[in-house]
C-alpha cells in the first residue's frame, strides 16, 4: 500500500497544527531539516481548494518525538536520533551485527572493519532480513549491492519497497534460474513469469534501523 493510498488515515495540517501545538513555521522548519519527511506532505484536492494532509499516526508521532526531545537535543542532533536517514553520513557504526535486525545473519555482507553509515547499515539489514526469508546468501547479496548504489533512496523511503525475485528459462533443454533484485515505488512490477521471493517495505526497515540504533 502506498503512501498516498485512499483508505490511509490521514490528517489535515490545521488539525495537525491544533493537535500538537506547533507552528507553521516550525512544522515547516523540521519539513527542511529532514526531521519531518517530504513524503509525508500529501497534497489533496478539497472543496476549499488544495490542501495539506500527512499519515496521522506517522506525523503526531514524529512531532510528539521531537517535542521530547529538543529540550535536551539541538535540531542537528535530532537529525540524527530522529532522522539518520536525512543525512546517512552522520551515523558511523562499528558493530553493525550488535543491531538487532542485522544480527548474526548480516555478518556474512560486511565488507569493512567499521565506519558503516546509517544507509550502508539498512543495506545490511535488508540482506539479513532476506536470509531470515530462507533466500541463498548469493541472493540475498543482491538486495544488499542494489541497496548500497541508492543512499538517495535511503534518505526518502516512503512507498519505496525493494523486491528479490527470480526469473527460469528453459531452452533447448537447458535450464536456467536468473535471480535479480528491484527497487520501486509500490506497486513494483515485474514480468509475469517472475516469481517473488522476498518483498520489503523500505521506509519500515529504516525505521526499524532508527529506532533500534536510538536505544
Amino acid at each position: 500500500m502506498g503512501p498516498q493510498d485512499m483508505n490511509e488515515d490521514l490528517i489535515s495540517k490545521k488539525e495537525v497544527l491544533r493537535l500538537t501545538g506547533i507552528s507553521y513555521g516550525q512544522l515547516y522548519r523540521w519539513k527542511r531539516m529532514g526531521l519531518i519527511p517530504e513524503a509525508w506532505f500529501i497534497r489533496r484536492s478539497t472543496f476549499t481548494g488544495q490542501e495539506t494532509f500527512f499519515p496521522r499516526e506517522k506525523i503526531l508521532r514524529r512531532i510528539e518525538e521531537i517535542l521530547k526531545l529538543k529540550e535536551e537535543h539541538s535540531l542537528e542532533e535530532l537529525v540524527r536520533i530522529l532522522s539518520p536517514e536525512a543525512a546517512p553520513e552522520e551515523v558511523v557504526h562499528d558493530d553493525p551485527a550488535s543491531i538487532p535486525s542485522i544480527g548474526s545473519a548480516g555478518r556474512e555482507f560486511l565488507w569493512k572493519e567499521g565506519g558503516y553509515t546509517f544507509a550502508e547499515l539498512v543495506a545490511v539489514a535488508a540482506g539479513a532480513e532476506a536470509m531470515r526469508n530462507k533466500t541463498k546468501l548469493h541472493q540475498a547479496r543482491l538486495l544488499v549491492e542494489l541497496l548500497r548504489e541508492a543512499e538517495d533512496v535511503v534518505r526518502s523511503p516512503t512507498g519505496i519497497f525493494l523486491v528479490l525475485a527470480e526469473k527460469s528459462f528453459e531452452r533447448e533443454g537447458i535450464s536456467l534460474r536468473i535471480s535479480f533484485a528491484v527497487l520501486g515505488k509500490d506497486p513494483v512490477r515485474l514480468d509475469p513469469g517472475s516469481k517473488v521471493l522476498v518483498r520489503l517495505d523500505l521506509e519500515r526497515l529504516v525505521e526499524r534501523v532508527k529506532r533500534e540504533l536510538g536505544r
